[in-house]
C-alpha cells in the first residue's frame, strides 16, 4: 500500500472529535516539554542559546561549551535534557503529523492531497533526525573534551536538516491546502 493510501486511511478514519483529542493532548505535551525543558536549558548555564549550540559545527567551540558545564557542575543536568527531549520529539510528531493529516483530509484537490499526505511526513522526518542529532551529542557527552571532530559536524548537520525537514513541512502544511482549494 503506498504511504499516501496508508496516511488517508488513518486521517478517514478519525472523526473530528478524535483528531481535536489528539491535537489537544499533544500540543499539551508539546508546549509542557518544550517550557519545561527550556528552562532546564537555561538553568545548566550553558553559554549559548540552543540554536547556536546545535549549529556550531566547531568541535572546540563544543568543547569549550561542554567544559563551561563541567565547571558549573551541570553537564550530568544537560545530559538528562537530551533524554527527556525524546518527550519533546513524540509530542512534535504526534501533534503536527496529525494537524497535517487534519488539513489534508478537508483539501478538495486529490492531487493535491496526495502531496499534503507525503508533506506530513516532514514531521516524523524531523523527530527522527531529532533522535540521531541527540545520538551524536550523547556519543560526545560521553568524552565532553576530548571526542572525534567528526561528531560536531555530524551532530551539527542532523541539527540543520532537522530544522529543515520541520521548516519544509510547515510551509507545506500552508501551501497545500491554499493549492489544493479547487478539485482536480
Amino acid at each position: 500500500m503506498k504511504i499516501t493510501n496508508k496516511l488517508a486511511s488513518i486521517a478517514n478514519s478519525l472523526s473530528t472529535k478524535q483528531f481535536l483529542i489528539i491535537l489537544i493532548l499533544s500540543f499539551i505535551g508539546f508546549i509542557f516539554f518544550n517550557i519545561y525543558l527550556g528552562i532546564l536549558f537555561e538553568e545548566t548555564g550553558y553559554p549559548v542559546q540552543l540554536l547556536v549550540s546545535q549549529t556550531r559545527f566547531d568541535a572546540l567551540e563544543l568543547k569549550s561549551d561542554f567544559s563551561i558545564l563541567i565547571e558549573l557542575g551541570t553537564l550530568s543536568d544537560y545530559i538528562l535534557i537530551q533524554y527527556l527531549d525524546l518527550g519533546i520529539m513524540v509530542f512534535t510528531t504526534v501533534f503536527f503529523l496529525t494537524l497535517a493529516l487534519f488539513i489534508t483530509k478537508r483539501v478538495k484537490s486529490v492531487s493535491w492531497r496526495n502531496r499534503g499526505y507525503m508533506a506530513s511526513l516532514f514531521f516524523p522526518i524531523s523527530s527522527l533526525l531529532d533522535l540521531i542529532e541527540n545520538t551524536f551529542l550523547l556519543i560526545m557527552l560521553k568524552n565532553p573534551l576530548e571526542f572525534a571532530d567528526w561528531l560536531a559536524i555530524a551532530y551539527s548537520t542532523s541539527a540543520v536538516v532537522k530544522l529543515c525537514s520541520f521548516l519544509l513541512g510547515l510551509i507545506l502544511l500552508v501551501l497545500v491546502p491554499i493549492a489544493g482549494r479547487k478539485t482536480d
